[in-house]
């Protein structure tokens, strides 16, 4: 007798048949507005402050906008989970009601420039769509004001994107050994470039902080959004019971005092790739104490010149920060840090053979002392290390580097960046 299963593969074509889907047939639908428990979670102790309430400007009158899971924002939107928070936000999940969808709203406390960053994503959509990085950036699908419950002269911005799923700072803590595999780094490093260089051609706009908390990965299936609410149903998050990302301004250069600008995003591609593969730092810049941990100019830019070399003598200019640690010839001359000699090659630990000249290359064309001597976007891209596995990074082969998680498109978070 022909078994159920098989049946429906036959009907629905072994190529479309997914098992998962099957589940999901028989799953209870959920039925927005949901009902929210009103009892059941476990209370956090009063004088235990999490997330936002750890901000020093928490307690200042209306600064948050406050939030309840099951609240129905502007007779629209219902949250239904807690994404994340920021110095300046909170980002929820909410139910479009009308447009019957999910959507993350990032809700802007008081007195940050919440306008500022929207401006930034409408900048964004005017540069070209058909380049092959517009769809590897963050956009906002668009804006609302929420007046504030208990002071409702006073509007919170608020903006609304598409849900993604966990950062690859997340999946790179889970993985085996705390560092990705080669094949996520090629496929992450491809991606992030083509982002990189829509941001840098047609949006003119730098990153500023490019990092793994930064990337989020696509959610692609959005049952798992419905099983995400049908886990905050059956199983309530903690309540306090008593408490209810895009380029930044022209900054100066991590410790050498020139300006930003394009470059810098391909120096912290480069970092961020190769401590996320290592599984370790290309530089340690803080000194930990018995007392404290802080951060040290000194320390870093020794590792700096023992990895790159003494940095160019025009590089050096007079009453400068570098001024203070290399002599005119670019020569160190710091007496309370030590310099230490070391290679890309001697540090590298993972690879043999072409692989790891392939990627040694790819590294130290992104990290160089000169900002004008880093390769552009294009100019890795065509390196044979992001290019070599290219072709495989459009297709869902990528999937199978773990069961709850395509890498098919990385997403560049700019919800943090000012």
């Amino acid at each position: 007798m022909t078994s159920i299963l098989e049946w429906l593969k036959r009907l629905f074509d072994k190529k479309l048949f997914n098992l998962e889907w099957l589940r999901s047939l028989f799953r209870r639908s959920l039925k927005f507005p949901v009902s929210f428990p009103k009892a059941g979670w476990d209370v956090i102790p009063a004088d235990e402050k999490v997330e936002e309430e750890q901000m020093p400007t928490f307690y200042d009158e209306n600064f948050y906008f406050p939030v309840t899971i099951g609240d129905i924002l502007l007779s629209r939107y219902q949250a239904v989970g807690k994404l994340g928070w920021g110095t300046t936000s909170t980002v929820w999940l909410v139910r479009d009601l009308e447009m019957n969808d999910y959507k993350a709203l990032k809700a802007f406390a008081l007195d940050v420039f919440g306008a500022e960053e929207s401006a930034f994503y409408d900048q964004m959509k005017r540069g070209n769509q058909q380049h092959p990085g517009s769809n590897r950036v963050r956009t906002k699908i668009g804006e609302v004001k929420i007046p504030q419950k208990d002071w409702k002269y006073y509007e919170h911005l608020a903006l609304l994107q598409m849900p993604l799923g966990e950062s690859l700072q997340d999946l790179q803590k889970r993985s085996a050994g705390e560092r990705l595999d080669k094949l996520s780094i090629q496929s992450t490093v491809y991606q992030m470039l083509l982002a990189l260089d829509y941001l840098h051609t047609e949006c003119h706009m730098i990153h500023g902080d490019i990092k793994g908390d930064n990337i989020f990965q696509e959610i692609g299936d959005e049952t798992r959004l419905d099983r995400y609410v049908q886990a905050e149903l059956e199983n309530p998050s903690p309540r306090n019971i008593q408490s209810l990302e895009i380029s930044a301004p022209p900054r100066k250069e991590t410790s050498h005092a020139t300006e930003w600008n394009y470059p810098v995003d391909v120096w912290n591609l480069g970092v961020w790739a190769w401590c996320a593969f290592e599984g370790s730092p290309l530089f340690i810049c803080t000194e930990t104490s018995e007392a404290k941990r802080s951060y040290s100019i000194s320390l870093h830019l020794a590792q700096f010149t023992g990895l790159l070399g003494p940095p160019p003598p025009d590089f050096i200019e007079p009453d400068t920060i570098g001024a203070e640690y290399f002599d005119e010839d670019g020569n160190w001359v710091a007496k309370d840090c030590e310099v230490k000699m070391t290679s890309f090659e001697e540090l590298e630990k993972h690879l043999e053979g072409e692989d790891k000249e392939m990627f040694l290359d790819l590294i130290k064309g992104m990290i160089t002392w000169r900002p004008e001597d880093r390769k552009t976007p294009k100019g890795v891209d065509k390196t044979s290390m992001a290019s070599r596995y290219g072709h495989l990074l459009l297709t869902s082969q990528l999937n199978r580097l773990s069961p709850d998680i395509s890498l098919d498109r990385i997403a560049n978070s700019l919800s943090c960046l000012y």
